[in-house]
């Protein structure tokens, strides 16, 4: 592999700015194969990733923005930490021992992703111990978001030398019990993302999971669950994504039948030779295939100017189940003082 700097390495000098009074900054994670990550302070975001091909040639694999204007103005998931809750929460409330607890709403009536005040909007306070580490920090306070208690998060990327990026965090409540659930959004195209190329010939496969949850108008999931024998979005088995339309499914996940993460995902490029797989702790998949990226009337441009388009990458999202708080069915994740929320996820790239 050549040890040359990669071309269009991202400047560290574009994402420096105040937000919000805080001040963000760009940070790079590199491991001893060459592989190099770029992460934003601003909403933790993962805006570039460079790994081999089957050929040792370096290209980059996430989508994002190459300076803190367009991270501000862009769509606020891309590369994003997101939480305190991800995904939708129906109309933009929940009881929670019965106490109703209204959100701000940011998707028509609903809450998304923890609404406009949820991590992807907020700068973490960050630390980077050593080339392969960064640690980050945010408090999520009811009087920002809604949310009932004081949580405080502290959140670990690093980059093994394994070609795996590895995300762990701790959620702490501070004073009292409250719904949350974290994931990464990470847009991915292992064919590399400086032309705007469709993830058509990527193949993916969710071997450990036999159902979806169902959902309802504008996408909220019900409590219900779907079974995957003859659903036409069937991943057990290995599925070119040009096959299929576009997904944005939940996928429930079979229980761990040991400690630490298991595969949830695998996903390939024939093109590039590139793979990924995902392991988390997590007990769901959000697989979201894009299909509404770049749908505005204003073009959403990112790297080098290239136009994010619907399909132009694919997310893989574990998390905890979206709209639980309002949905009994549906297994909770209230953190309680003394009982932390812990979970990892690990991206691990190669070849083919």
């Amino acid at each position: 592999m050549s040890t040359l700097p990669f071309p269009r390495l991202l400047d560290p000098a574009r994402f420096q700015g105040d937000v919000d009074g805080r001040p963000a900054r760009l940070f790079f994670l590199r491991n001893a194969r060459g592989m190099q990550v770029a992460i934003t302070s601003l909403g933790a975001k993962v805006l570039q990733i460079l790994v081999p091909d089957s050929t040792g040639a370096l290209d980059d694999v996430a989508l994002g923005y190459d300076q803190l204007a367009d991270v501000i103005t862009g769509s606020p998931s891309m590369g994003a930490f997101v939480g305190r809750y991800a995904g939708r929460i129906g109309g933009a409330r929940f009881t929670l021992d019965g106490r109703e607890h209204r959100l701000a709403a940011n998707s028509g009536s609903h809450c998304i992703h923890g609404g406009p005040r949820g991590s992807r909007h907020r700068v973490f306070e960050a630390t980077q111990p050593d080339a392969a580490t960064l640690q980050l920090r945010h408090r999520f306070l009811t009087a920002e978001d809604g949310f009932p208690g004081t949580l405080d998060l502290q959140l670990t990327y690093r980059l093994d030398d394994d070609n795996a990026l590895v995300l762990e965090h701790t959620a702490t409540a501070i004073d009292e019990p409250g719904p949350a659930s974290f994931t990464s959004h990470i847009y991915f195209n292992l064919d590399g993302v400086d032309q705007g190329q469709r993830i058509d010939g990527h193949v993916l496969q969710v071997p450990a999971s036999g159902e979806v949850l169902a959902t309802g108008t504008d996408g909220i999931a019900t409590g219900g669950l779907v079974p995957l024998d003859g659903h036409p979005h069937d991943l057990r088995s290995a599925r070119r994504l040009g096959d299929l339309s576009d997904i944005d499914l939940s996928y429930v996940l079979q229980p761990q039948q040991q400690a630490g993460p298991r595969l949830c995902a695998r996903l390939h490029s024939a093109a590039s030779g590139r793979t990924l797989e995902v392991l988390t702790t997590e007990p769901l998949l959000q697989v979201y295939t894009a299909g509404q990226l770049g749908t505005a009337e204003k073009p959403d441009l990112g790297k080098w100017g290239v136009r994010h388009r619907p399909r132009s990458a694919v997310c893989l999202e574990p998390q905890h189940f979206p709209n639980a708080p309002n949905c009994p069915t549906l297994p909770q994740n209230n953190v309680t003082p003394g009982r932390p929320y812990t979970a990892t996820t690990v991206y691990r790239f190669g070849t083919l």
